[in-house]
């Protein structure tokens, strides 16, 4: 299961950068993500079957965060994830508001 490419075509919509652990770019607004959790969730015949996967979605703005803290919410939900807790902090060394979104999934193992 590619979970990075699923988090990447799920929220490209929004206009903004979308990058898998780090991102290196200029922007007031941008989303990194990340794996929180990754394991064997089924397991048959010896060998996995399925992996459950939580991801940490970072949304990174310096504006009003709620409208799109929602959208990338709702765009998850679409793909298939389960949002597990969203939590919102202001970072004042940075000025940016932060969004962590906990999403869960499951799928096959394709490794």
């Amino acid at each position: 299961m590619n979970v990075n490419s699923m988090v990447i075509s799920a929220l490209t919509s929004l206009g903004f950068p979308v990058a898998a652990n780090a991102y290196n770019g200029t922007d007031d607004e941008y989303i990194v993500f990340n794996y929180a959790d990754e394991r064997p969730a089924l397991r048959a015949d010896d060998m996995d079957l399925l992996d459950e996967t939580t991801i940490q979605v970072h949304y990174f703005t310096r504006g009003n965060p709620q409208t799109n803290k929602k959208i990338i919410r709702r765009l998850l939900r679409t793909a298939g994830f389960t949002i597990q807790s969203t939590q919102e902090m202001y970072e004042s060394d940075t000025k940016y508001f932060h969004v962590v979104v906990y999403a869960w999934i499951e799928g096959v193992i394709d490794d």
